[in-house]
């Protein structure tokens, strides 16, 4: 094989049966996925760990007369005010939305993040808060109503960082037998912007919401979403370009559904796009090979993890250890110091600086060119981003849909041979030549 080396998981598609394939089609599937993530505890209280709530209901295809039933069921239950139709309608809007985002936060194993922050609610306030409609009083009129009835774990706002942190909530108990057969269903609007800034400098935040219509990116990502908008997948929701602080940090594809789990639970690979199965074909060891791609001009190899596990005088067979050096790359890259690295390192993988020391001198023995400790990592994120962007777009021109997951495409089967040229090809052209090394994950 050339660098542009192509490799593809032991569960091939020839090696499939419909018979032991659980895909989640079908209410009966999707309820041993809810038994199993019944059985596990809540999720950690972090960034990580959080959704917020948005204007996700149910797809009108779908509309069912139980789940009308409930809505109605909560809407009278817990309105105590004296609202007139209108402000019943807008109401029932609200419990709409906090139903279907709960449903998505069981699965998705995540707390639905609310802010009771009254100022939030006002002109100057949250842009996402505004744009979905919410309103102070209904939200907090739910809430408490959701806290009195103990149909969800609630951890209340605090403060955080000097900004308060909304209140988390989590469905438990009789809530989720209530909700939980409308995940499949749930869909937020697909509409622009398609291009958003997290905690953004001064004057970045317009400056985007300010970019021309013919702008590369908005033009890339209005094709994207405009193409999906026929598609139907698991949290259907606009494919977004994100960035963090300015145009120079991040830039990647982010949706909600690479946000379900598929390690510990393989929820997401057994979901359906389009009704019919998919695959995901993902970029090996990827910030990695970009790295060495952009900076050094050369190729990591087949086996880079691997290698470094060797190096290191770690277990060769071992999972554990390969997912060890994958955290200390990922956690050197971002971070702007060794320090820095250290410590998030030993804080997520609770190893020693030991063990950071002997993979870190087992990586530059192996990889002398590789740039660690200087924050390059978000630059990995914008290439990364910009390269899966191009091959959607280029796949929008051939009618094909496909989903972003992180450094991976979501892509129905029959597509898996295309995803690999084209995402091969992309990569290539971005970083200069280099060739790269990717992977296809089936459904087991």
């Amino acid at each position: 094989m050339n660098n542009n080396e192509l490799s593809v998981s032991s569960n091939s598609l020839g090696l499939l049966s419909p018979i032991r394939t659980l895909l989640v089609n079908s209410e009966a599937n999707l309820l041993t996925y809810k038994d199993q993530i019944g059985q596990l505890p809540e999720p950690e209280d972090d960034y990580d760990h959080h959704i917020f709530l948005r204007n996700v209901r149910l797809r009108k295809s779908h509309k069912l007369e139980l789940y009308d039933q409930l809505i109605d069921e909560l809407v009278h239950d817990s309105n105590k005010r004296a609202r007139g139709p209108v402000q019943l309608a807008v109401y029932r809007y609200h419990w709409e939305c906090m139903v279907c985002c709960l449903s998505q936060a069981f699965f998705m194993r995540r707390w639905l993040v609310v802010s009771l922050d009254k100022a939030k609610y006002g002109e100057s306030g949250n842009y996402w808060i505004k744009k979905c409609g919410f309103s102070y009083q209904c939200t907090k009129d739910i809430v408490k109503y959701l806290r009195k009835s103990g149909l969800v774990s609630i951890k209340p706002g605090k403060r955080f960082k000097d900004q308060p942190s909304g209140t988390r909530m989590y469905p438990k108990g009789d809530l989720v037998e209530k909700l939980w057969m409308y995940f499949l269903y749930t869909e937020e609007a697909m509409e622009p912007s398609y291009i958003g800034i997290n905690n953004p400098d001064d004057g970045w935040a317009e400056l985007i919401n300010s970019l021309p219509d013919d702008h590369r990116e908005v033009v890339d990502m209005r094709v994207i979403n405009e193409h999906l908008k026929a598609s139907q997948w698991a949290c259907k929701a606009p494919v977004m370009l994100t960035y963090k602080h300015d145009f120079l940090h991040g830039g990647r594809l982010v949706t909600p559904y690479q946000s379900l789990p598929d390690r510990s639970i393989r929820l997401r690979i057994n979901t359906l796009l389009d009704e019919k199965p998919i695959c995901e074909v993902d970029y090996n060891a990827n910030h990695l090979r970009l790295n060495l791609a952009v900076l050094a001009k050369e190729h990591a190899g087949d086996t880079p993890y691997e290698d470094i596990v060797e190096l290191a005088g770690m277990d060769a067979e071992s999972n554990a250890a390969r997912n060890m050096v994958k955290d200390f790359i990922t956690k050197s890259m971002g971070a702007s110091t060794e320090h820095k690295a250290r410590g998030a390192f030993i804080k997520s993988k609770g190893a020693s600086s030991g063990l950071f020391k002997r993979i870190k001198e087992a990586t530059y023995k192996r990889y002398p060119n590789i740039v660690l400790f200087d924050g390059w990592g978000i630059k990995a994120q914008g290439l990364e981003g910009e390269i899966l962007r191009k091959v959607m777009v280029e796949g929008v021109n051939l009618g094909i849909s496909s989903l972003p997951v992180h450094d991976a495409l979501a892509v129905n089967h029959q597509y898996a041979d295309w995803a690999q040229e084209a995402m091969a090809g992309v990569w290539s052209d971005v970083v200069g030549g280099v060739g790269t090394k990717l992977k296809v994950d089936y459904p087991r």
